[in-house]
């Protein structure tokens, strides 16, 4: 019983910790991407969650009305909206995917499509292009 209730506050702990990993990776990043401090961001269900606490990050329920689409399974995807999916395949398929966070066996990895960033007038700093295809 021990074990269970450790390993329980253990794992408890690595997915708080993820998500508020994800949260501070995306304040971050984002603002310099699009250059502005104030984003409005339209989320899939599995991702609203990681920007309840952010004051960058407003979010809308109309992706039309968004700067940036981010998640992996979307109902709806506006066009020429930029994506950041979380979704390694949806970096390969979607045509306004310029980014990707993903988890690969527990280690987190970010890509960039060089192109989709400059499609969409994005600013990728020196330190990211290391990260773009």
């Amino acid at each position: 019983m021990k074990k269970f209730l450790i390993s329980s506050i253990f794992i408890s702990s690595i997915a708080f910790s993820s998500e508020n990993y994800e949260l501070k990776l995306y304040e971050k990043i984002f603002p310099i991407l699009f250059k502005t401090d104030k984003l409005i961001v339209y989320a899939d269900n599995s991702s609203k969650r990681i920007f309840r606490d952010s004051n960058i990050f407003t979010l809308t329920s109309n992706c039309e009305e968004s700067t940036l689409i981010i998640g992996k399974d979307f109902e709806k995807i506006c066009e020429n909206k930029p994506i950041f999916t979380t979704s390694y395949r949806n970096f390969e398929n979607l045509d306004n995917s310029f980014g990707v966070f993903y988890w690969r066996n527990g280690v987190p990895k970010i890509r960039f499509n060089l192109f989709n960033v400059k499609k969409f007038n994005l600013f990728l700093p020196q330190g990211l292009k290391k990260y773009a295809k």
